[in-house]
């Protein structure tokens, strides 16, 4: 049970921070050269692009949407604050903001250029809810007096990724390019979503071969590499759970045919008295030992399943959600992990007869009639 829950939580764990990264940044970017040193949108892309259309046909592409990012300033209720406008059309794929709305809506990108989302975080900080009016100062580059705009709070989320969270408000891709003079004709960058992270390198050389040499193609674990070197991290940790539990595994396993070989002990006396071999008498104690472990295997599997699905279902473990950037513990269960687990005890029963075996030889019929 233990090594399962454990292997759920770090997976569950692992796959939320990485789907939340994700959903703030796409699974790669499309940007000029030019931005290589600045992560805002400086240096403008046309939009439509035939080679980024052409990326749109193939598999496991889900979708290739315009952005804009902006450096701007929040000021409202005499507080001030440092944020980043992320403009959208209706071609970027909003299911992962929805999912983490706490109030309203997401803007409406068709008919009006004042509608923002901004995260929980930010509208605890300055007091605001829905249909609140907030100010926000934009810079254009060359420009040293900030421009502002009156926008609309129509809705609030919150992802629990607190350096998100506490810069990033949605908004009309129309509104960083009225400001910066770009039309409808210029974005910043185009963000690629994929159906899996995993397909990330198989996918990438097949978009480079369609895009032109004018743009480069941008990894989010490369953009956000302190994300996802401080996941990586957690395999190591994975790799000493696992030879921790085994050991300790394996140790339990001895102990329970011990337990079995000095509670039949005179058995063991008369069936050598009898004719019996040792390894006759080794494979009824392995036989034993692995109708124990089956059980084992049983009880433990239908319990590790019912804790995660009930943890996953209503949240009962809880977490800082400052610290962990998220307020519950997540669990996944991988089924190639849940069949190594079990395989690896089921072989541990198996090679855990050596010892008792040998314990076995040593027993003397006469001396084990006469201790019983």
């Amino acid at each position: 049970i233990a090594m399962l829950i454990s292997f759920s939580i770090i997976r569950g764990f692992k796959t939320e921070i990485k789907n939340k990264v994700v959903g703030f940044n796409g699974h790669l970017q499309i940007a000029n050269y030019s931005n290589i040193a600045d992560a805002f949108s400086t240096d403008p892309i046309v939009y439509p692009r035939d080679d980024v259309e052409s990326i749109k046909s193939i598999k496991n592409v889900i979708s290739v949407a315009p952005i804009i990012e902006k450096p701007a300033i929040l000021h409202e209720n005499d507080l001030i604050e440092g944020i980043v406008f992320k403009g959208i059309n209706k071609e970027y794929p909003t299911d992962f903001f929805n999912e983490n709305l706490v109030k309203g809506r997401l803007p409406n990108l068709d008919t009006t250029l004042t509608e923002v989302c901004i995260s929980e975080n930010l509208a605890k900080k300055y007091n605001l809810d829905l249909d609140s009016a907030v100010r926000v100062y934009f810079f254009k580059e060359g420009q040293y007096t900030p421009r502002g705009r009156k926008l609309k709070v129509v809705g609030i989320y919150n992802t629990g990724l607190q350096d998100y969270d506490n810069h990033y408000i949605l908004g009309n891709i129309k509104i960083p390019q009225q400001l910066d003079g770009w039309g409808d004709t210029l974005v910043g960058a185009y963000e690629i979503f994929l159906s899996n992270i995993d397909i990330i390198d198989f996918l990438k050389p097949i978009i480079l071969q369609k895009l032109d040499y004018d743009v480069q193609l941008i990894d989010v674990r490369e953009k956000e590499s302190r994300f996802f070197s401080w996941l990586e991290m957690l395999n190591s940790n994975v790799i000493v759970i696992y030879i921790l539990m085994t050991i300790v595994a394996f140790i339990n396993i001895i102990g329970i045919l011990l337990i079995l070989i000095l509670e039949k002990i005179k058995f063991i006396g008369l069936m050598k008295t009898l004719g019996m071999t040792t390894k006759k008498l080794s494979s009824v104690f392995l036989w034993l030992t692995m109708r124990y472990i089956m059980y084992s295997l049983l009880i433990g599997n239908i319990i590790t399943i019912a804790i995660i699905i009930i943890q996953n279902l209503w949240h009962i473990i809880p977490l800082n959600e400052t610290m962990y950037y998220m307020s519950y513990v997540p669990m996944q269960l991988n089924i190639d992990y849940f069949i190594i687990a079990n395989l690896a005890i089921i072989i541990l029963g198996l090679l855990g007869i050596i010892i008792p075996r040998i314990v076995i030889r040593q027993i003397s019929p006469s001396e084990a009639v006469i201790a019983e």
